[in-house]
């Protein structure tokens, strides 16, 4: 009996077809209460959902807060943009 290998049942095309492509929609310039500046990036993880993601440039995740504020997830540090 011949044995035939494994197949994954995904097809080439699907499976070398990227997970995600992220649109970038603009750039925030922000800073802490330190003074010190970072940039946010807004984006769209997937270009045809209306879904908004931020992230420092780094790709440390931000929350968005309000029109003037974000907050780092990972820290709570809070990120302003109306007073630079």
């Amino acid at each position: 009996m011949r044995t035939q290998p494994k197949q994954s049942g995904l097809s080439d095309r699907a499976a070398a077809r990227p997970a995600s492509i992220r649109r970038e929609l603009y750039r925030e310039l922000c800073q802490d209460e330190d003074g010190n500046r970072y940039t946010v990036i807004v984006y769209r993880p997937v270009p045809d959902l209306n879904v908004t993601r931020y992230e420092l440039e780094d790709g440390t995740p931000v929350r968005f807060v309000d029109d003037c504020l974000f907050e780092m997830e990972s820290t709570g540090r809070t990120l302003t943009r109306c007073e630079l």
